[in-house]
């Protein structure tokens, strides 16, 4: 159990920060990547002029003229996260990720003192090594480190204190804790319930009843202040995934064969580098008409990540998905396990 102050790392516009590490001139201009034709990532000088991610190209491009768009380089983004998580691992004892570019990080701090100097280390070698903006969060549970990253961005570290630790748990708005859904939220604004403090005034059996015994624990928590403060490390993924996109921004369309025998590529290539081989292949393809995702699954009887095997368990998978034109597709390899395992096991 951690005994001390707690990390959030979370890298900064973390597609835009991986498209700007070759483009460094563009650094200071509006910059977004996109998929398709969607924004996935901004900087922040195209945050500043009103640019958010999830929004179509020709919204942003009226909000932003001189907005600078490049496709998004799926490759190169994959094995960024790579890196950047492998960092993590290097500066901490226990690591949990909570996406490709974020993680809680225990490093085994007894002070404040010592997890900032923490802190800036991990972001001195993402600097450094890997030209990737991280922004670090210092709290005492989960929550408070997520908060304190928040606060700290861009390209920042921040502490949360106690003093401001039990002004937060008195006044933030259930909007603005991480993991409450917007449902949860709203159930509770019907009792015009909008902060944490107003938990204060509602039975425990009604705050089940309207959230579930789950969420009702975790509020009741995170109000006394008992929330989660264990960082939960993984050992090795047990899952990775490639995906992409037919359609590109200004570069030619890729047939479905095409994008999949890139992604079996690259996810192999991770998981080799990684020392990991996989038994299961996961394919979802993403229809062009914004139908429902179908999930195909393939196996193989020993563990691999080699690429030709697995393009061919995805060559027959696509032979057997629907056949209308896709928007994209993600390939996953899963049922992951060290390759010193499998070798010990075979001899």
């Amino acid at each position: 159990m951690n005994r001390g102050p707690l990390l959030h790392a979370d890298a900064d516009a973390f597609f835009a920060s991986v498209v700007l590490r070759s483009r460094p001139q563009l650094a200071a201009l509006p910059v977004a990547v996109v998929a398709h034709v969607i924004i996935a990532s901004a900087n922040y000088p195209a945050r500043a002029r009103g640019v958010r991610s999830g929004v179509l190209t020709q919204e942003a491009l009226l909000q932003c003229p001189e907005l600078i768009l490049v496709d998004v380089p799926r490759g190169e983004v994959e094995e960024a996260g790579d890196a950047l998580l492998d960092l993590f691992r290097d500066c901490a004892r226990a690591v949990e990720p909570g996406s490709m570019e974020e993680a809680f990080l225990d490093v085994g701090a007894r002070s404040t003192e010592e997890a900032v100097a923490a802190g800036r280390e991990v972001r001195r070698r993402a600097a450094a090594e890997l030209r990737i903006p991280v922004s670090v969060g210092v709290g005492r549970t989960k929550l408070m480190a997520k908060l304190a990253s928040r606060a700290a961005k861009p390209d920042g570290l921040h502490v949360i204190g106690p003093g401001r630790e039990a002004e937060l748990r008195a006044g933030l708005p259930l909007r603005d804790v991480w993991g409450v859904g917007a449902r949860t939220v709203e159930r509770l604004e019907s009792l015009g319930i909008t902060g944490l403090s107003g938990l204060d005034d509602i039975p425990y059996d009604t705050l089940r009843r309207l959230c579930g015994t789950a969420m009702a624990r975790r509020l009741r928590a995170i109000r006394e202040g008992s929330d989660d403060a264990v960082v939960r490390p993984v050992e090795h993924r047990s899952t990775l995934s490639s995906e992409g996109s037919t359609k590109g921004y200004e570069r030619p369309d890729w047939t479905p064969a095409e994008l999949a025998a890139m992604c079996v590529e690259r996810v192999c290539r991770r998981a080799e580098r990684a020392g990991l081989l996989a038994s299961g292949l996961t394919l979802t393809t993403r229809p062009d008409d914004e139908g429902p995702a179908r999930v195909l699954k393939g196996k193989q009887p020993v563990p691999t990540a080699s690429p030709q095997v697995w393009s061919a368990v995805v060559r027959s998978l696509l032979a057997r998905a629907d056949p209308s034109p896709l928007a994209g597709l993600r390939v996953t390899l899963t049922a992951l396990v060290p390759v010193d395992r499998v070798q010990n096991t075979l001899f």
